[in-house]
């Protein structure tokens, strides 16, 4: 099989809980007791570190959640999508704040609905859309449960509200081909040859491989534009420079699902596409240095230039 142009990487050491300790089953979400809200407070704004306000301690019977704002117009978390996430904990008891991706050192989440995050803050954010910020007033039986989280200050039996704004996920109709004004590669760069309509490989001919970072805008889109981060649907094709063939080549298939700004993709990818709207088509020429340096990744040799042509086809 061979690689995706994915970087080997972890989820946060941060949030070691939410992937690994979490119960196995939650409790039905409820919605808020008109007492709840008047004992919690979230304030600030989307994206960034919210303000969370706790009459403390906080005793819960189930958890409950509720939304301070609600996305409008963008795609909606599924049960089993991914999205990326500003998350904020904090400790139900005290009533102090555990942790943040908006921490120093910290940056969004991209984390699977299904498997990676707490199955009540899981159950919550289905459902809502992109932009949206969402409070998980938790018991200690659906998130830490009785072993804590002594990393992050929470202690045993303690219940937790979660803050989740959802920047981005899944886009869930993406478009079956790149739209708008097409430009065709400038000399020097290799040409892409079609089968079927669609990019099957790359003719290098006799051109001379480029010692730097390179990308070509082929079609301009006239959707949604990427940010940084976001959650974006691509066909590519991406070949070593003067291989014969493709080491991948995803036209023929479903468009796969991507990460841009978190370093889930190689470093030429998220400079590339960051900007790009949905329904363009680019070329990105990708040294060694932003794409698997020295070291190999299938067939892929050691300190090998890329070359992919990506379709931006879904912006979540």
């Amino acid at each position: 099989m061979t690689p995706r142009p994915l970087a080997a990487r972890g989820l946060l050491v941060a949030v070691l809980a939410l992937t690994g300790t979490a119960a196995a089953c939650g409790s039905q979400v409820e919605a808020p007791a008109p007492s709840l809200k008047d004992r919690v407070s979230v304030s600030g704004s989307f994206g960034e570190r919210p303000v969370i306000r706790i009459k403390a301690p906080l005793t819960l019977k189930q958890t409950s959640s509720w939304v301070t704002r609600s996305g409008s117009g963008g795609d909606v978390v599924g049960a089993a999508s991914t999205a990326i996430l500003q998350l904020t904990i904090a400790d139900g008891r005290t009533g102090k704040m555990a942790i943040s991706t908006k921490d120093a050192g910290q940056r969004p989440l991209e984390v699977k609905m299904g498997d990676q995050v707490f199955p009540s803050l899981a159950q919550s954010l289905t459902g809502k859309p992109t932009g949206s910020r969402v409070v998980v007033a938790s018991t200690a039986k659906d998130a830490y449960g009785a072993q804590g989280s002594p990393q992050i200050g929470i202690k045993s039996g303690d219940p937790v509200v979660i803050v989740a704004d959802v920047l981005s996920t899944d886009p869930s109709t993406p478009l079956e081909a790149p739209t708008g004004a097409t430009h065709a590669p400038p000399r020097g760069l290799p040409r892409i040859v079609e089968a079927g309509g669609q990019p099957a490989r790359l003719d290098f001919g006799t051109r001379r491989k480029p010692s730097r970072y390179r990308a070509f805008v082929l079609s301009e889109g006239t959707g949604k534009a990427v940010t940084d981060p976001d959650r974006v649907a691509v066909k590519y094709v991406g070949q070593v420079w003067g291989a014969p063939k493709p080491f991948e080549q995803t036209y023929t298939g479903r468009p796969a699902l991507v990460s841009i700004g978190l370093g889930s993709v190689i470093k030429a990818w998220d400079r590339a596409l960051v900007g790009l709207k949905e329904g363009s088509r680019v070329m990105i020429v990708c040294p060694p240095a932003t794409a698997y340096g020295a070291t190999a990744q299938g067939s892929i040799p050691a300190r090998s230039t890329l070359v992919f042509v990506v379709d931006v086809l879904g912006v979540g």
